[in-house]
């Protein structure tokens, strides 16, 4: 990139100004970059350590972040790795500035964890202006764009309301002319074919005045060739069909077409439905009269709308393929997603199995006598390395199921003697919180399934730590019983606060976590890692709880897991007398099992 002249840049509007973070823990050297960059005309924000530039990340957007690679506690690449790892911020460029780690190795560092530059110090204020303000450039670029796609979207918006507002006044338009058109005519005469009632209706349909159309005979209204077989055909089907007949009869059944004559002389085509009522005046009848004419010219309407419904289907078609394809992106980009996963977490457990085992020597005094204030530092890293490793072992077993490569060891599983040998694992982690476990198994008879122990095993064991985390230091129970179909269920039962019921389902979702506190750590992915594992073993893992009351989370495996085609386990009910529901208030907060390697008191304490 070429240097710039040394004229200063003309200050931008205030409207065209943007956020550049600058990070060191020496202030004459963010003097030095202020005086710098002063020219750009930009709002220049300062950040004496990592920490700090990460709090100024929540608050605002940066368009370029100039970072120190040496700085106490937490170096430029440790703040530029976390800048990285947030949605929010991945996409801000990061420019490395050192005057010291200038090996190779630290440069491919830099690079590695995202920078787009890497500069010595000192360096040409020229080149370092001009590259900043080629960031700030692209910045307002992106933003104008983006306003400017804001703007387009909007427009749409509001052109698509109009359309749907034209399209919905078009709409009830027609429905007003179609309920216009279908309102019917009601005539009552006598049996002596007098018209005794003539609605409204009747006579817009037939151009005859109400007052000069009572008493006059019906007959008036058919041809004058058919007038009396017309009347007397309705007549009779009305005298032969009773209330009870009518009501059996479909609508189309009770209809009678006839040819009806207006006032003018015009004849035209009706549908009529009559009915027969006796009165102490005589007998009466009622004719429902509908013009039919009218239907007749909407069917050229109806043959238009039938076009507009073909072309409707067929941009529904295209859209359908539309979503098709941004379908088959969306699990490409799932399985890229399990691949990073999976090289994420073979990369980050060198590094992480280094910190453990040189803490450990540490810890054990190898290389010497620590004070109290070492120890408790060393402590600390090591506690925090095993939080990290376990994240990293979930999201590889995460990884692992949605790319179907979990391998399956099926052989005989005796579930009391498992959940007993798991007593013995999470003991110290019961002893820590007071809480004690218990084995209830209502039959005598031995439970036993084909399925595969180690993938039992972490099922429950990440159960057992989450009840004793959150169970409030009360009894926690283990109750293993047949099911009627084979198999078995597991119902880990503890005394804790309860889930929510808004929150039973969330808690099974990737990385959520409840209530997350200091004294209960976690990943956020056991619950869900171990209701897939369940669900590969072709069991089920559910919970049921109520707040204040604690609650249950019930594991239920096959007789086999290998020969189990389709149909559920049915679980039997216990009476409300017989188990308490319990529960915790964040169980997704847990996501620890035990793995080859682990010690197992540790992995069911760090759950």
């Amino acid at each position: 990139m070429s240097a710039p002249s040394n004229a200063a840049e003309p200050r931008r509007d205030e409207t065209e100004q943007v956020d550049i973070l600058i990070v060191d823990d020496r202030a004459e050297n963010l003097l030095a970059l202020e005086a710098i960059l002063e020219p750009l005309g930009q709002r220049l924000v300062r950040a004496s350590s990592g920490e700090e530039a990460l709090r100024k990340l929540l608050t605002r957007d940066f368009a370029v972040i100039l970072l120190d690679v040496q700085m106490p506690g937490m170096n430029g690449f440790d703040t530029a790795r976390l800048i990285k790892s947030r949605e929010r911020t991945r996409h801000i460029p990061i420019i490395f500035l050192t005057a010291i780690s200038k090996d190779e190795e630290f440069v491919f560092a830099g690079y590695s964890v995202g920078a787009v530059d890497y500069l010595f110090k000192p360096f040409q204020p020229d080149i370092l202006r001009s590259k900043v303000a080629t960031f700030v450039d692209l910045h307002l670029r992106q933003r104008r764009i983006a306003e400017q796609e804001a703007v387009v979207r909007e427009g749409e918006r509001r052109e698509l309301e109009l359309k749907h507002m034209r399209e919905l006044l078009e709409s009830e338009r027609r429905y007003s002319e179609i309920v216009g058109s279908a309102m019917d005519a009601i005539i009552t005469f006598d049996e002596h074919g007098m018209v005794t009632l003539f609605n409204a209706a009747a006579e817009q349909m037939f151009g005859a005045a109400v007052a000069k159309t009572i008493g006059q005979p019906i007959t008036r209204f058919f041809p004058t060739r058919v007038s009396s077989d017309t009347v007397r055909q309705v007549c009779d089907r009305a005298d032969h069909l009773s209330v009870a007949q009518r009501r059996e009869m479909l609508a189309d059944e009770q209809v009678a077409s006839f040819t009806a004559v207006r006032s003018s002389g015009e004849e035209f085509p009706i549908e009529a439905s009559v009915s027969c009522l006796d009165t102490p005046h005589g007998r009466s009848y009622t004719l429902i009269v509908r013009d039919i004419s009218e239907r007749r010219r909407h069917e050229q309407a109806l043959r238009e709308q039938a076009l507009s419904l073909e072309r409707t289907m067929r941009e529904l078609t295209a859209l359908n393929e539309e979503l098709n394809e941004r379908q088959a992106a969306l699990e490409q980009a799932m399985s890229a997603r399990s691949r990073f996963y999976a090289s994420m977490s073979h990369e980050l457990r060198t590094p992480i199995n280094a910190v453990l085992g040189y803490s450990t020597l540490l810890l054990e005094n190898i290389y010497g006598p620590l004070n109290e204030k070492q120890q408790e530092g060393i402590e600390r890293t090591q506690k925090a390395a095993r939080h990290l490793l376990e994240l990293v072992n979930d999201v590889l077993d995460l990884s692992k199921i949605e790319a179907g490569k979990i391998d399956l060891r099926l052989q005989p599983v005796a579930i009391p003697a498992l959940v007993e040998d798991l007593f013995v694992t999470v003991r110290p982690l019961a002893d820590q919180y007071g809480s004690a476990l218990t084995l209830e198994q209502p039959s005598a008879h031995p439970l036993r399934v084909v399925s595969d122990p180690r993938r039992v095993r972490q099922i429950l064991l990440n159960l057992l730590s989450n009840a004793i985390k959150f169970g409030n230091g009360k009894p926690v129970r283990v109750v293993c019983r047949a099911c009627d179909e084979g198999g078995v269920a597991i119902e880990v039962i503890d005394e804790g606060a309860g889930i929510p019921p808004e929150d039973q389902e969330r808690i099974f979702q990737e990385f959520v976590q409840l209530g997350k506190t200091q004294l209960h750590e976690g990943t956020g992915l056991g619950l869900p890692i171990s209701r897939r594992l369940a669900e590969l073993l072709h069991g089920s893992l559910e919970v049921d709880s109520r707040v204040g009351a604690g609650s249950t989370f019930r594991l239920v495996l096959p007789a086999t897991a290998d020969a189990r085609q389709g149909g559920e386990v049915r679980v039997p009910r216990r009476d409300d007398h017989e188990v308490t529901p319990a529960a915790s208030n964040d169980r997704a907060t847990s996501g620890s099992s035990s793995r080859a390697g682990s010690r197992p008191a540790e992995s069911a304490a760090s759950g």
